[in-house]
């Protein structure tokens, strides 16, 4: 293969014929891009490859140039003229074509990253400025589904609000004493007395209130010591009986459930301190529209109201209320006040005083005489005044525990004291004639009942001395258990013992006479006389099968609840401590206690 025959790659060939010319003297010259060949007659350049590089063996003549497509019988060519163009120059020429070519792709490819940078800038412009346009419109978004969120959190809140509104009666028991007719009713009484003050707050609400909604429901509390109450009624000749007022107590928290009569006989707590705490707790509230406070006039309550005469929110949320005007203590409190007097008696006496308080008491040293119309008080004057043992009135000045405990002293010569001066005062000149007054009247009373020595009245009058078994009953002839006085521990003793009842204060056990051992309890343990009385307390917490109308006379179980009565909880005031679980009915608990009739044997004995 010669030379010639040798084709070089077309890749090869393309730039060599793109980049060498030929001028008008056939010599060849290289490109702009490419610098001067050298001198061809250079002794260097015969000994030189095609690629210029010297040549390891031979001459010029023994190694074809492989790049040359024209050699014949060496590798260079000869032109006429000073210089020739070797395969070598063409080879070098070729690689600065390449390179321009390279030079060219290179800034194609710079034009190329400028372009794509230039781009790249603008999309993260764009983008930067879409992120914080998203940003902006989600917060805004976000701001608007809290906005809409809290919206509906205050509509939930407002509509929570305005659900279950009431206004709060809060009434001092032993300050504002409800009104006789009422007491007297019992039970009857309570609920016409819830009743009335009910509708009382309502009309009053209604026509002065712009917070009242027909929706708005009246809570009322009364604080009070119900068994001083009980015994005040009863001792000023209200009641017949304290039961009376504890019926009507009873009475008034079964109008409803939102009426409840509280004692606090129990503790410490008065009910001040119990009006004052409801006070902070609903002042504030919103659903609470209003309270009204009835209270006496006192320093205490006007100490404790005082704090709220300068807020203006507590002002428009708070009224007094009272049976009467006010003019002592809590007249110059800034609250409203307002009056029920036919709900709420004006004074804590028996009855309404309707004569002239300032009428001068008419006494006469020497015309004394009970029968006479100056000392016989005509059916205007004020009810006379009752003292308890411990100095205490009802309806009058209070009397020091001193003249209360003389009194026992006076009442020993009372009656003959009284006919003395009875038979003295005929003799006087001067004795007015007699005012007739209304024989149920207290002076016609107490006219009849001059002569009589001083009765206590504190002490309930004592049951007939009767013998043998008895069964006490009240007026709804139900059976009543003979209070006990019992040593407690003692007691408690007993029931751990787990004795039997029949077999020590009943008829005797069936089963240990019949020795079948199937009762359980002990039949083999020591009493004393004293320890089988204190048994019956026991045996009394049993329930009796046979009831509240039970006439075994030999019957050692309960016949009621002898456990302390509930002062909180749903059995409050009808129930006892024990509620729900108690094992005695519900008719067994705040049973009337009085006993209206007692029967013997003989009673029960049929022809």
């Amino acid at each position: 293969m010669t030379p010639s025959d040798f084709n070089p790659p077309r890749s090869m060939n393309t730039p060599i014929r793109s980049t060498v010319r030929c001028d008008s003297n056939y010599s060849m010259t290289p490109s702009a891009l490419a610098p001067s060949l050298p001198d061809i007659d250079s002794p260097l350049r015969t000994s030189l490859d095609p690629v210029g590089t010297p040549r390891r063996s031979g001459s010029s003549s023994s190694c074809a140039n492989p790049w040359n497509t024209d050699s014949r019988a060496g590798s260079v060519r000869t032109f006429s003229g000073s210089r020739i163009v070797t395969d070598s120059d063409l080879h070098v020429a070729s690689l600065w074509a390449r390179y321009a070519q390279i030079q060219a792709t290179e800034g194609t490819k710079n034009e190329l990253l400028e372009e794509v940078l230039t781009r790249y800038t603008y999309l993260q412009q764009t983008h930067n400025e879409l992120l914080a346009t998203t940003e902006q419109e989600l917060i805004s978004k976000v701001a608007s589904v809290e906005l809409e969120n809290s919206k509906a959190d205050v509509a939930r809140l407002v509509d929570m609000l305005q659900v279950d509104p009431f206004a709060l009666v809060l009434i001092d028991g032993d300050g504002m004493y409800f009104d006789d007719h009422l007491v007297r009713h019992g039970e009857e009484g309570g609920r016409q007395a819830a009743a009335q003050l009910n509708k009382a707050v309502t009309d009053w609400m209604r026509g002065n209130l712009d917070s009242y909604s027909s929706d708005c429901q009246i809570v009322t509390r009364v604080y009070a010591n119900v068994k001083d109450m009980a015994d005040n009624c009863f001792l000023a000749g209200v009641v017949s009986s304290p039961d009376v007022v504890e019926e009507f107590v009873r009475g008034f928290m079964r109008s409803g459930d939102l009426f409840d009569f509280i004692d606090v006989s129990f503790g410490n707590d008065s009910p001040m301190t119990k009006i004052n705490a409801m006070l902070k707790l609903h002042i504030r509230g919103y659903q609470c529209r209003h309270i009204l406070i009835g209270c006496a006039e006192t320093e205490g309550y006007a100490h404790m109201l005082d704090r709220y005469s300068s807020d203006r929110a507590a002002l428009q949320d708070m009224t007094l209320l009272g049976a009467k005007a006010f003019e002592h203590k809590l007249a110059h409190l800034p609250m409203r006040k307002i009056t029920l007097p036919p709900l709420f008696r004006k004074s804590h006496t028996g009855s309404e005083a309707k004569g002239d308080p300032t009428r001068e008491r008419h006494d006469s040293k020497t015309n004394f005489n009970p029968t006479s119309g100056v000392f016989t008080p005509s059916s205007r004057t004020p009810v006379p005044v009752v003292l308890l043992p411990d100095g205490r009135k009802v309806g009058g000045r209070a009397v020091s525990p001193a003249v209360s405990s003389a009194r026992g002293n006076i009442r020993s010569s009372s009656s003959a004291s009284s006919s003395a001066i009875s038979d003295a005062a005929p003799r006087s000149s001067t004795v007015k004639k007699a005012v007739p007054v209304a024989p149920n009247a207290w002076s016609s009373i107490a006219q009849r009942s001059a002569h009589l020595p001083f009765k206590d009245l504190t002490r309930p009058a004592p049951e007939p001395k009767l013998s043998g078994p008895l069964i006490r009953q009240n007026k709804y002839e139900q059976r009543l258990d003979q209070h006990m006085d019992y040593d407690h521990d003692r007691v408690y003793e007993l029931k751990k013992l787990k004795l039997c009842n029949q077999h020590y204060i009943g008829r005797g056990c069936c089963h240990w006479e019949a020795g079948n051992g199937a009762c359980p309890h002990k039949h083999d343990y020591p009493l004393s006389a004293k320890d089988k009385n204190w048994l019956r307390v026991v045996a009394r917490e049993t329930v009796c099968k046979k009831g509240t109308y039970c006439l075994d006379f030999e019957c050692i179980y309960g016949h009621h609840c002898p456990y302390p009565k509930a002062n909180e909880g749903s059995m409050r005031g009808i129930g006892c401590i024990n509620g729900d679980a108690c094992r005695f009915g519900r008719e067994m608990h705040g049973m009337d206690m009085t006993v209206a009739n007692v029967l013997q044997p003989k009673d029960l004995e049929y022809d």
